[in-house]
């Protein structure tokens, strides 16, 4: 019989902020503002991959939902 432990990893719990010039945002805000300027953009269609990119000196958050939605929406 072995005697070594079984150890369990627990996984790394993270939270992303964006700071530029006096602003605050976190990365799931911007995810969530993107899914919901998606949902108005493209109603009726189902979101199943979400992909955001932030430019803080625009002041946007850039997405593209299933590969062919894109949009855009402030911060």
């Amino acid at each position: 019989m072995s005697t070594e432990k079984k150890t369990t990893k627990n996984a790394v719990k993270s939270t992303s902020v964006i700071q530029y010039q006096g602003l605050e945002i976190s990365e799931a805000e911007c995810t969530k503002k993107a899914t919901a300027q998606f949902r108005v953009d493209y109603k009726g269609v189902e979101l199943e991959k979400l992909k955001i990119y932030i430019k803080p000196e625009e002041h946007k958050i850039y997405y593209v939902g299933n590969k062919d939605c894109a949009g855009s929406v402030d911060l």
